[in-house]
């Protein structure tokens, strides 16, 4: 660095690499020049884990304020990246809260049901109910559920919900992932939506959208070659938008998100962490239509 080089100072303390890589491209395109300053990874880093730092981002001094500016919006609505898929790895502090809640306050909040005697949450996650216990620990489907995962996602998603969601319904507007604070760097790169195996199933056989969604008890919207409302939570719908492929452009969907969404779940990584269940959920339905029979 020369004497006419600008002074870098420390704007932020970045939890991985997957924060480094967001709030780097973010200033990038703000303009604004940037130094990374790694510290020694942990072996622990991911997602929903505490971190000590694993680096800094360094910027002139003179655009220290402008590189807040950047950075805060985006901190307030993303956590960084896991490799978790096991619910045993959920974060036990989620489960301390939920045991801490007040279950009237949670059933009128999400909407959900209380069972005294199984002292368990009951609730909707698409067309299947489930029993939740915050004193054991698990989520258990209470009818056949052959569509759904009870992975890390489901749980994480599910926990955050009881304990997020807010006495507000759907406001009926759909948003995309880019009209989110921050979702215009969050859902790239690592974070894309896992729309390619969707598409590689239905695309060929489009009916096989229709009669997934519908197993699932997705409504038909008016959107685009197809299209369907699936109600997740009882506070929670998701549309998904399914284009065909032709000769000019390849298939294509799309995911919306009823403008309330963030009142339920307020921080990005968990939508994306729903959207990849409810994917996987549409891609195991329509496999199993396409063999004949749910196994």
């Amino acid at each position: 660095m020369t004497e006419e080089s600008p002074q870098f100072v420390s704007v932020h303390t970045i939890a991985n690499r997957f924060e480094a890589d967001l709030l780097l491209d973010a200033l990038e395109q703000e303009g604004i020049p940037t130094l990374l300053r790694t510290f020694e990874e942990t072996p622990y880093d991911g997602l929903f884990v505490s971190q000590r730092g694993w680096g800094k981002i360094m910027v002139p001094e003179a655009l220290t304020s402008q590189a807040r500016q950047v950075i805060e919006p985006l901190l307030k609505t993303v956590q960084p990246e896991s490799p978790y898929v096991a619910p045993s790895e959920i974060d036990p502090h989620l489960w301390e809260r939920l045991r801490a809640a007040d279950p009237q306050t949670v059933c009128h909040s999400a909407n959900v049901r209380y069972n005294g005697a199984l002292e368990a949450y009951e609730f909707p996650f698409l067309n299947t109910r489930f029993h939740c216990f915050p004193h054991q620990e698990a989520i258990e489907p209470i009818e056949e559920n052959p569509y759904v995962r009870l992975d890390f996602e489901f749980y994480l998603a599910t926990l955050y919900y009881l304990l997020e969601a807010q006495p507000r319904e759907p406001s009926g507007n759909w948003i995309s992932e880019k009209d989110l604070p921050g979702g215009a760097f969050f859902f790239r790169g690592p974070h894309v939506f896992p729309f390619s195996p969707l598409l590689k199933l239905f695309d060929p056989h489009p009916h096989l959208f229709d009669a997934a969604s519908q197993v699932l008890g997705g409504t038909r919207v008016d959107m685009g070659d197809a299209a369907y409302s699936l109600q997740i939570y009882p506070r929670v719908p998701l549309l998904f938008v399914f284009w065909k492929g032709d000769d000019e452009f390849e298939a294509a969907m799309n995911v919306r998100f009823d403008e309330n969404i963030l009142l339920h779940l307020k921080t990005l990584d968990t939508l994306w962490a729903l959207v990849n269940v409810v994917c996987r959920s549409l891609r195991t339905a329509g496999k199993q239509l396409s063999e004949g029979t749910p196994s």
